[in-house]
């Protein structure tokens, strides 16, 4: 039996191989890299504003909020990260091309080097809660989950709740300066909108403005459907004694914070809820 016609060409057989469908893989080259990404950070507010710029005409969202290319899925290559983008909107009055992965913040130290040698010339969006209640809103959240079952002093207050030699997420995602630190060794300050999450959601009519004008947008007023999207809907008893040590945990990295952006107001070091 003749069986040259099973025969899959090299572009399929790279589709397939990728976990893409071949229409996107062969047009790929024709769509755009992302002009912009919201980086950081988790509980921080990033599903609502990736939310309320997909309602904005001139942007270009991934087929995806978080795609996680520059962490997880660097290896898979440009191309496959190109598929998770638009391909007629550019020509549609597309002008600014967006992916929302937060944990590239956390992440800088393996994140920053890759994105700058991708996608050079992006704008980079920063939403940075209070600490103290980032890392108290993720515990809870991971505890509504069902994946953590830890008291709140067992999973805040060690500097290794696994007893494994690895970090605590929950508090190091918090320590934003030396994050940032690393973004700035590749990008320029410019570059980079840093909002805090506590602003963002008192006056969302002013945050979403700054977006705009950031990522050089038409203004268009703040999405009717403008609810705040994941934060602060996980709710866990945290004892004081835990806030207190997480108020104390963050009083040098949030002094370290304002030493590098002088012009962002740190928080009070009273646990704000």
């Amino acid at each position: 039996m003749d069986r040259t016609f099973l025969v899959r060409p090299r572009w399929l057989r790279g589709a397939l191989r990728k976990g893409v469908y071949p229409y996107y893989w062969l047009t790929a080259p024709l769509r755009p890299l992302p002009s912009a990404l919201i980086i950081g950070t988790m509980k921080g507010g990033t599903s609502t504003l990736n939310a309320w710029l997909r309602y904005h005409p001139q942007v270009m969202f991934s087929a995806i909020k978080e795609v996680h290319f520059f962490d997880e899925q660097f290896d898979r290559g440009e191309r496959w990260y190109r598929t998770y983008f638009p391909l007629w909107e550019r020509w549609l009055g597309g002008r600014c091309a967006l992916e929302a992965t937060p944990a590239y913040l956390y992440r800088a130290p393996q994140v920053a080097a890759r994105m700058h040698g991708l996608v050079p010339e992006a704008r980079l969006i920063l939403l940075l809660r209070n600490p103290v209640s980032r890392a108290i809103s993720h515990y809870g959240h991971q505890v509504q989950r069902g994946v953590e079952q830890r008291s709140p002093a067992e999973a805040l207050m060690s500097s290794d709740p696994s007893g494994q030699g690895k970090p605590n997420h929950y508090k190091w995602r918090g320590l934003y300066a030396e994050q940032i630190q690393q973004v700035l060794r590749f990008y320029p300050l410019e570059q980079l909108l840093v909002l805090r999450s506590e602003d963002f959601f008192a006056d969302p009519e002013d945050a979403y403005a700054q977006v705009q004008r950031f990522l050089g947008l038409d203004p268009q007023p703040l999405p009717s459907a403008s609810a705040a999207e994941n934060v602060g809907r996980a709710k866990a008893e945290i004892p004081m004694e835990v806030k207190q040590h997480l108020e104390t945990f963050y009083r040098g990295p949030n002094q370290q914070l304002q030493g590098l952006l002088p012009e962002f107001p740190i928080w009070s070091e009273r646990f704000s809820g």
